[in-house]
């Protein structure tokens, strides 16, 4: 082992921690949880039991719904001194788990992009103001009373905020990149809503996991925020597909469609219906005070990362088995019309 590591990991063992992870047990969650072990933290995983990863090392596992203010009652035993909230995506869910943890030093909580209000100028500070933006919905509105129970139960404690663009990463629980690939394999028209230009910001699975378990080791005191993202990883949304094909060495078919943001004139993006996984509007985050505290991991290339999630999408065939969203059928059967009329 280099000198320096063994110094750093030795250096890490000083500061051993009793940490409480709430969720952890799917995509970036299993990689923070294995982070906080390699740094010899002792971790406690709060999930429901619907997975159950093979994690390298000792981790207490306690099942539960956070939902239950019962089984938020018993982890108070437990005397955390730290928590990493990575499955608040409510405001009331952040408040029960406060109330039941009130003495517990350090917080940290992941949160997201589509908190603060978009402004024209790029790149967006973290002092930037609250949103929400219509286009994100509930999420939005839920994700912000996250952040503010938190500065509001823990004044004068020490609050840690990680926000991320969107995720990228092989079996994204989001079939973000598999969206593109398989469209591309298939031969497939792949619509662009508006007019596919808007500048999206990535952050790597294992990027985010890297920094959420850094975020534990952090000092300092009061409301603290990060935005958080992987280094020079921005492309449009036609950048993206066009990233995708040199990957996979294939054309890639694609057709801006208009429709504002979303390409439907509809004024919320859902994950779950879109016609292309981002939407037509840019989303840039200033990283510099998280590079500064050590949370930006070093560059790692996009087309590193679809490569990635390309190799995981041929060991899982299962996955390459797709369907037109209902969205993009709606889009197409409205172009389909205005060309019949034309």
């Amino acid at each position: 082992m280099p000198l320096v590591h063994g110094i750093q990991r030795l250096q890490r063992r000083l500061y051993v921690m009793k940490v409480l992870v709430m969720g952890g047990t799917r995509f970036v969650g299993v990689l923070a949880v294995r982070r906080l072990l390699d740094a010899g933290h002792e971790v406690t995983v709060f999930h429901r039991g619907s997975r159950q990863p093979d994690w390298t090392g000792h981790v207490r596992s306690v099942l539960g719904d956070r939902n239950n203010p019962a089984d938020l009652a018993g982890l108070a035993a437990g005397r955390f001194d730290t928590v990493l909230d990575l499955s608040a995506y409510t405001g009331d869910q952040t408040a029960s788990l406060l109330a039941a943890l009130p003495d517990v030093g350090r917080w940290v909580h992941c949160s997201t992009v589509n908190v603060v209000r978009p402004s024209p100028v790029l790149p967006w500070p973290e002092e930037i103001d609250y949103g929400p933006h219509a286009l994100w919905g509930d999420y939005a509105i839920d994700k912000i009373a996250c952040e503010r129970s938190i500065q509001n139960a823990r004044a004068g404690a020490h609050s840690v905020i990680i926000r991320l663009p969107l995720v990228l990463g092989p079996l994204n629980f989001i079939p973000r990149e598999e969206f593109v690939l398989n469209r591309i394999l298939d031969g497939a028209q792949i619509l662009l809503p508006g007019d596919g230009q808007a500048v999206h910001q990535y952050i790597y699975r294992d990027h985010a996991a890297e920094a959420l378990a850094r975020a534990v080791d952090l000092r300092g005191k009061g409301f603290d925020v990060y935005n958080v993202a992987s280094k020079r990883c921005n492309t449009s949304l036609e950048g993206f597909v066009d990233v995708c094909a040199e990957i996979l060495g294939r054309p890639a078919d694609t057709r801006t469609v208009g429709g504002g943001p979303t390409g439907e004139d509809r004024a919320t993006f859902d994950n779950a219906d879109c016609v292309f996984p981002f939407s037509n509007e840019n989303t840039i985050l200033a990283i510099d005070k998280a590079e500064r505290a050590g949370l930006v991991s070093p560059f790692m290339d996009i087309r590193e990362m679809i490569a990635a999630a390309y190799d995981a999408l041929l060991t899982h065939p299962e996955r390459r088995q797709w369907t037109r969203t209902d969205a993009e059928q709606r889009v197409l059967a409205r172009l389909d019309t205005v060309e019949a009329r034309s």
